[in-house]
């Protein structure tokens, strides 16, 4: 866990009164921004993992839930100014961390929009955010949004069909490769209808339960955890 730090990103939020001016300082180890369409403008957060003390996540609570612009830092880029836009949601938790009597806490901001890709959610919407690439990924993860009759074994020609189309585009992302997906329901069925019937792609001849084999790099322990882990075993 050498250097673990290093794969860390920094958060920073400024708050300005009449009188006071409050500034607060954590790290984060997951993040998915999508960069503004305008050159000065600010990126949208759909996903931040923040980790701090008390009161450093009990203002970034409050900052997120009045979807305040924050500053972020990745490693090897220039800082992002990005807000998780209104209605976001946000879940709190605690990490031990070896040494400190205290543990640290945990904040997870999930933007409006994100939150609404899980399975059966708005199933009108026209963009999926995923936090990654993965082919079987994402396939999986529109599939389970939309209700669409599929198999793992489509992953790379839904894949083909999304760069080819340049229905997907990838986005900024921290301990993840997140990507944007355009289409919905009515798209996605027109297009594997017309895969069908031109043997594109075809139709188990056995029927049985289907195994998704998925990424689970999203899911490892971030190098603080990982440590964390580590010391309670040894």
């Amino acid at each position: 866990m050498q250097n673990a730090h290093e794969r860390f990103g920094t958060l920073e939020f400024t708050k300005r009164t009449k009188d006071t001016t409050t500034r607060v300082r954590v790290y984060i180890d997951r993040a998915v921004l999508e960069p503004a369409k305008e050159e000065n403008g600010q990126a949208s957060a759909h996903l931040i993992s923040m980790i701090g003390g008390d009161s450093e996540i009990g203002a970034l609570w409050a900052a997120v839930s009045e979807a305040a612009l924050l500053q972020i830092h990745l490693p090897g880029r220039p800082g992002i100014p990005a807000s998780p836009g209104p209605e976001a949601q946000c879940f709190r938790g605690s990490v031990a961390i070896p040494g400190r009597k205290r543990p640290g806490r945990h904040l997870v901001a999930v933007s409006a929009e994100l939150a609404k890709t899980k399975p059966g959610t708005d199933r009108e919407g026209k963009r999926t955010v995923l936090c990654d690439d993965d082919s079987a990924f994402v396939l999986y993860r529109i599939a389970s949004r939309y209700g669409l009759p599929v198999v793992p074994e489509w992953a790379p020609w839904f894949m083909r069909e999304l760069i080819q189309r340049k229905a997907i585009r990838p986005l900024v992302g921290l301990g993840c490769a997140p990507v944007v997906v355009n289409g919905n329901k009515l798209t996605f069925l027109k297009w594997i209808g017309k895969a069908l019937k031109e043997g594109s792609i075809h139709i188990p001849e056995e029927n049985g339960s289907i195994t998704w084999k998925l990424p689970r790099t999203f899911l490892e322990l971030p190098p603080l955890e990982a440590a964390t882990d580590a010391s309670a075993t040894t």
